[in-house]
């Protein structure tokens, strides 16, 4: 089995390639390969022509995983994504038929789902069993996906027409939320000159030390007052029971108990990728809000004001005491 130092240089490897290929974007495709040690979900956030797609197909080429695109549009349906039964015909009688399972794009290690708020809830929620369960159920039967099973979903956050607001409990399933900035001036000046015509990546050799991380990770020790900080961040997102102003002020409804484990397992991560042998104060409070941006939901007030969901689980994070 690997250890933290495999995982840590595998991480830090991974991590440099990718800058190599995305510029301007360090901290992000850090959090990218922080969500593969956790076996997680990620949701990236950001304008037309940030790189979102061109790293999440990197991403899968790097680790030699079978990747399907879909694009969510209005008319997409749930048979689109899982698939279904079919009449399928005899390749040697073209007169048999019978009816038969054609999976769907679903049925692949990587998911890009390309602006998933351009299709509807109903089709948005083909994904749930997916994402949580890894498995789906079509006509009664449960059918397992392959392993591993990683979901990379973007969204457009500057165009609304035509768009839908992913369900709540769809939103809880990704681990991070990602908000993808447009890069600096250096970085764009080598974008701007970079050629259309660049080599694919080639799988990396230490790919398995990274997808079979998980279990290692979870076995990174954390002291019990910050563990115990890490439910106080969470639980003073929730209105109701919020010591904060700021939450109680602004906030609709909190975090729920599955923020509290995407916490713990990303803060734990990150310590790894740093070449950290325990969880330590910075992790936390550096991840918090990746997790918790997408779980909180603002108020009229907050909309009214015009402050936004990061700028409020930010400054939740900074006052929280650990």
């Amino acid at each position: 089995m690997s250890n933290f130092h495999d995982i840590a240089q595998a991480s830090a490897k991974l991590c440099e390639l990718l800058n190599s290929k995305i510029f301007g974007q360090k901290e992000i495709v850090e959090q990218i390969v922080l969500t593969i040690l956790c076996n997680g979900h990620a949701l990236l956030t950001g304008a037309p022509g940030v790189a979102k797609t061109t790293l999440v197909r990197n991403l899968a080429k790097a680790l030699g995983s079978g990747y399907k695109r879909i694009q969510f549009t209005p008319d997409l349906t749930p048979f689109d994504i899982l698939g279904g039964y079919t009449i399928q015909f005899d390749e040697k009688d073209p007169n048999l038929k019978k009816i038969g399972f054609s999976p769907g794009p679903i049925f692949a290690p990587f998911i890009l789902a390309d602006e998933i708020n351009r299709a509807s809830p109903r089709t948005q929620s083909a994904l749930l069993e997916a994402m949580q369960e890894r498995q789906v159920s079509i006509e009664g039967i449960s059918r397992p996906l392959p392993k591993p099973f990683f979901v990379f979903a973007t969204q457009n956050p500057i165009e609304n027409e035509g768009t839908f607001p992913l369900p709540e409990a769809q939103l809880d399933r990704f681990l991070l939320n990602l908000e993808i900035p447009y890069p600096d001036l250096e970085a764009e000046v080598k974008i701007a000159t970079l050629s259309q015509m660049e080599s694919d990546l080639e799988p990396i050799s230490f790919a398995s030390i990274l997808l079979e991380a998980r279990r290692v990770i979870e076995s990174v020790p954390i002291k019990e007052d910050l563990l115990q900080g890490i439910v106080r961040i969470v639980r003073n997102t929730r209105p109701h029971e919020s010591k904060l102003s700021v939450a109680r002020e602004y906030l609709e409804f909190g975090a729920s108990p599955r923020a509290t484990q995407a916490l713990l397992i990303a803060s734990k991560a990150l310590a790894v990728i740093r070449g950290q042998s325990e969880v330590q104060f910075d992790n936390v409070t550096e991840i918090a809000p990746a997790v918790l941006r997408h779980r909180c939901i603002v108020n009229f007030r907050s909309l009214a004001e015009k402050r936004s969901v990061s700028n409020i689980v930010n400054q939740i994070v900074q006052e929280t005491v650990l």
